[in-house]
């Protein structure tokens, strides 16, 4: 299953400098894209992760650790995928 997980790009940032590079989440991280879009009025402008189920967990603890801010967008993501 694929998991969508938006992000800023200041949450992007601290989390790509606290994975570990031999991390399965890093390569999510280092595949993430760019993103611009308007919603229902609000402008979003950040980064695009696109993960497995495995990834999505790793990201999340990271996120617990070095950037809390980033921790109900991730989690968020991981209760759509579930859907």
């Amino acid at each position: 299953m694929e998991i969508s997980i938006k992000v800023s790009p200041e949450d992007y940032e601290k989390l790509r400098d606290d994975i570990p590079h031999e991390s399965r989440a890093r390569e999510a991280i280092d595949k993430a894209t760019w993103i611009e879009h308007a919603l229902g009025g609000v402008e979003f402008e950040g980064y695009d992760i696109l993960c497995d189920q495995e990834q999505a967990r790793l990201l999340l603890a990271t996120a617990k650790r070095c950037c809390p801010t980033a921790v109900h967008d991730i989690e968020k993501a991981i209760a759509f995928a579930n859907k």
